[in-house]
């Protein structure tokens, strides 16, 4: 027998734009083509991804999405959380799998139908230290494990991670890998990111885990400043006072550029890059790095971070992330080298084939039939 899936308002609620809700919104559509009855139960939600979603004339025949978008108002994301649930505790299907988008502030949905959880990642775990909010969320997040039947994750490497913290059976949890859009190619234009100078990119937040300071420092050791080659800063919010007394203290304030801008402002900016490097210490998945490949930039990721050299394959070089001088050494040898940038283009481009949304939707449905 095949179940019904009912997916939860929470990541719709609280987040605009992002990778989990985007991830919801083609997981569902996925398993909707393939002929499986699924309900977004998005209530009130204010996320861009599914309101996207709610204009595809097909998807809205089949009822796909329940709810209706609602332009960001003054009322708290948490409130609006609580309201949400309310609503669909009132809504949603007896019957069937309730599959959970997020972790949930406050869980009123009765009875003991099959629930589901993904779980993304254990940062929050691995650097409890690294923000207050964190705490709490891992407190929600494993009320939510703790309470599903069924437990997946994007990778391998977010598995062990995740059964090593919490002492989990492996049995308890699932690995199926995000699927993954290529996004449209930009255009050749002759508009070039930083007026055509060159450069290498790094895209996303800066603190903590992501270690940008130390990325940074290896940048200002190596030659690429004095060639002319600039270090691009993408997304994560514009500079701030500790961005600034960073880029004072390595004297690359002339160096270091920041720009933020939609999804085809950031695929130009992978088009001309040099390099993309993501020397983050840990990850569930990686998107941005698939997205780079698909573009045919070339990247670089830290081998600390297990779930992005699992994801990347043998299409991306890896470096001791947390070593200045191995940080150099990266950006030394390969920054303008032909050889090595047509090489991991080619394999990059190769390996983000791997990452299909049909894929996706088959594995999450094999394990929905563990549910039946």
């Amino acid at each position: 027998m095949t179940l019904p899936v009912s997916f939860s308002h929470d990541i719709f609620t609280s987040q605009t734009v992002g990778g989990i809700s985007r991830y919801f919104c083609e997981l569902a559509l996925a398993l909707s083509d393939s002929g499986r009855a699924v309900e977004i139960e998005a209530g009130r939600h204010r996320n861009q991804h599914l309101k996207a979603l709610e204009s595809v004339p097909t998807v809205v025949d089949r009822g796909l999405v329940r709810g209706r978008y609602e332009s960001p108002t003054r009322l708290h994301a948490q409130l609006l959380r609580m309201r949400n649930e309310i609503w669909a505790t009132a809504r949603t299907r007896p019957d069937g799998i309730f599959h959970r988008t997020y972790y949930p502030l406050l869980d009123l949905m009765p009875g003991r139908r099959p629930l589901v959880t993904t779980v993304h990642d254990m940062v929050w775990e691995m650097f409890p230290g690294e923000a207050r909010s964190f705490a709490i969320n891992s407190r929600l997040k494993r009320k939510a494990v703790d309470r599903s039947d069924l437990i997946i994750v994007p990778t391998e490497a977010t598995k062990r991670d995740l059964c090593r913290l919490w002492s989990l059976p492996a049995g308890r949890v699932h690995v199926v890998n995000h699927g993954f859009t290529a996004p449209d190619l930009p255009p050749e234009d002759g508009q070039h990111i930083l007026g055509g100078r060159p450069y290498i990119l790094f895209v996303g937040r800066r603190s903590g885990y992501k270690n940008f300071a130390c990325f940074l420092n290896g940048y200002a050791r190596s030659s690429l400043p004095g060639r002319g080659i600039h270090l691009l800063c993408f997304g994560g919010g514009d500079f701030g006072p500790l961005d600034h007394a960073l880029l004072a203290e390595t004297g690359m304030a002339e160096r270091v550029s920041w720009m933020g801008g939609d999804d085809a402002t950031m695929m130009r900016a992978y088009r001309d890059a040099l390099l993309f490097v993501y020397p983050s210490r840990c990850e569930g998945f990686g998107l941005p790095v698939l997205e780079a490949m698909a573009i045919g930039c070339p990247v670089a990721i830290a081998k600390e971070a297990e779930a992005l050299v699992e994801v990347a394959g043998d299409a991306a070089l890896t470096y001791d992330a947390s070593d200045i001088d191995a940080t150099t050494h990266l950006l030394e040898t390969n920054v303008g080298n032909g050889a090595v940038r047509t090489a991991l283009a080619s394999r990059g481009r190769d390996r983000v084939r791997y990452f299909g949304w049909e894929r996706c939707a088959a594995e999450t449905a094999s394990l929905y039939a563990l549910l039946a």
